[in-house]
């Protein structure tokens, strides 16, 4: 058994609060390890759980039939900029706000689905402050009455500091989330029998762990005192994971005393808004399904760019393990959204012009099979400072990159004609640089073919391309030496 620490309140505890209590245990038995009955199945969907712009409430309504087509039984609703789940956490919804959420109970449950909803009081609580604590209970209640049952309490991109009335009242940060979490937890069963929760810790992927799960306190510490039937969140090895493997998941479960569920980043873009990912989830194998508790995907902030992201994360988790294959069957349900404004028998896009808009934009990690071999043709012809453009194979690769232009610009026109505006703007400022991007480098290829006389210059002083990027970003770019990784060797 443990000692009992008393700890100080920092306000007095207001009226309903007579629950709550103070005392954590030092050396307590391990909270966190053993196994329970978990209330919700393996968790499979779609967290909207990014900053920036939100999704409309039309598009959730949507989203929920996505991930029900997609075969995956869950959503989490937890925009970054929602102010009330993150900045404003202690205020309530208001009557509209509300409505709209009992909205999205009642339209998953409809679909049987679970529907969950966060909450990241992580930027400005006091853990051991019992009028924060009632706030959040505040929030909770509210949310129960909307028929909600299944929550997300977020902790993560935060500093891993506390208030110091926090410091006097738990031994570490992690242990005052647990105590706040557990609590938490208490309260929701104190209410209603057919809850549940996940935790996303602030050491949420490998990285934020040092890349030593095993010797990050913050961790063991979740092992120890989180109740066990909180599950946890976990991005992999990094934010944004190339890969996830088995091994790493088997070290982290050994840590927390529970496997994680999957907090998916491969396709969420609000880190680099230059770019959008349409292709299929790659860089997962089938065998860590085995390991985890669930796997949910964070999906770009544009909502018409996730239909192939969250189709091929459905067919993942139900045991679709070939990414080609994942992503042709995607391509195939996502054509009817393609339909033709003014166009005659519902006429969409063609397959191949939806593969290529899904191959340009294909994942965070690499580009699409075809426009990667495109693009190993351009770096062999620019591989040679004054190429022999005489060369049938030089003239040949020259054809094929004026054949890939013109299929570029031919889908950008055909993209303004589609019926479903929403669509063409999400990709439209995208596929415009696109566009832009490969005009200008078949352009220069033209004018390598006609073979320019040594000293000449391209383009010419009178022409700046209209992508030519200019302005404050750009200058301060220009300040950093970097080389071709992005790395800075200063003064070499």
């Amino acid at each position: 058994m443990g000692t009992v620490h008393q700890l100080p309140l920092m306000s007095a505890s207001p009226p309903g609060l007579s629950g709550w209590s103070l005392d954590i245990l030092l050396d307590q038995p391990d909270r966190g390890r053993g196994g329970t009955t978990p209330v919700l199945p393996f968790l499979t969907g779609v967290i909207e759980g990014f900053y920036g712009r939100a999704w409309t409430h039309a598009q959730r309504v949507e989203m929920l039939d996505w991930i029900a087509a997609a075969g995956m039984n869950s959503f989490v609703y937890g925009p970054k900029d929602d102010i009330k789940i993150r900045a404003r956490w202690r205020e309530p919804y208001n009557a509209a706000e509300a409505a709209q959420l009992r909205e999205l109970v009642e339209e998953a449950r409809a679909r049987k689905l679970n529907f969950m909803v966060a909450i990241a009081p992580c930027l400005d609580v006091v853990y051991s402050d019992a009028s924060d604590f009632a706030a959040l209970q505040r929030r909770l209640d509210q949310l129960l009455d909307l028929g909600v049952r299944h929550f997300a309490l977020l902790f993560d991109d935060v500093p891993p500091t506390m208030m110091r009335a926090d410091e006097r009242a738990f031994p570490s940060f992690a242990a005052a989330q647990c105590h706040f979490a557990n609590a938490a937890l208490d309260h929701l069963k104190s209410r209603a029998q057919d809850v549940a929760m996940l935790f996303c810790p602030t050491e949420y992927c490998a990285a934020f762990a040092g890349r030593d799960v095993p010797a990050s306190a913050y961790l063991r510490t979740l092992g120890a005192e989180l109740d066990p039937e909180i599950g946890v969140f976990w991005t992999g090895p990094d934010i944004v994971s190339e890969a996830i493997d088995a091994e790493g998941l088997r070290e982290l479960a050994a840590v927390i005393g529970r496997k994680p569920v999957i907090w998916e980043n491969f396709h969420a873009n609000d880190y680099d808004i230059r770019r959008v990912h349409a292709g299929p989830l790659g860089g997962r194998s089938a065998e860590i399904l085995d390991l985890v508790d669930g796997f949910i995907t964070n999906p770009n902030n544009e909502f018409e760019a996730n239909y192939v992201p969250v189709r091929t994360t459905g067919l993942f988790a139900n045991g679709e393990g070939d990414e080609g294959a994942a992503f042709a069957t995607a391509l195939e349900a996502w054509q009817p959204r393609f339909r033709l404004a003014f166009a005659e028998a519902g006429e969409t896009l063609t397959r191949e012009e939806i593969r290529l808009l899904g191959e340009l934009f294909y994942q965070p990690f690499r580009c699409g099979p075809e426009v990667e071999e495109v693009l190993q043709t351009a770096r062999r012809l620019l591989g040679e400072q004054r190429p022999d453009v005489r060369d049938h194979r030089w003239q040949a690769g020259h054809d094929a990159l004026v054949e890939f232009r013109d299929r570029i610009r031919d889908l950008f026109s055909r993209m303004t004609e589609l019926e479903n505006r929403d669509l063409f703007y999400a990709f439209h400022p995208y596929l415009w640089e696109a566009r832009e991007e490969i005009t200008h480098l078949v352009t220069y290829l033209d004018w390598l073919a006609g073979d320019p006389p040594a000293g000449t210059e391209f383009p010419h002083r009178d022409r700046i391309y209209n992508f030519y990027r200019q302005g404050f970003t750009v200058a301060v770019q220009e300040l950093l030496p970097r080389d071709a990784s992005g790395r800075y060797r200063h003064g070499r």
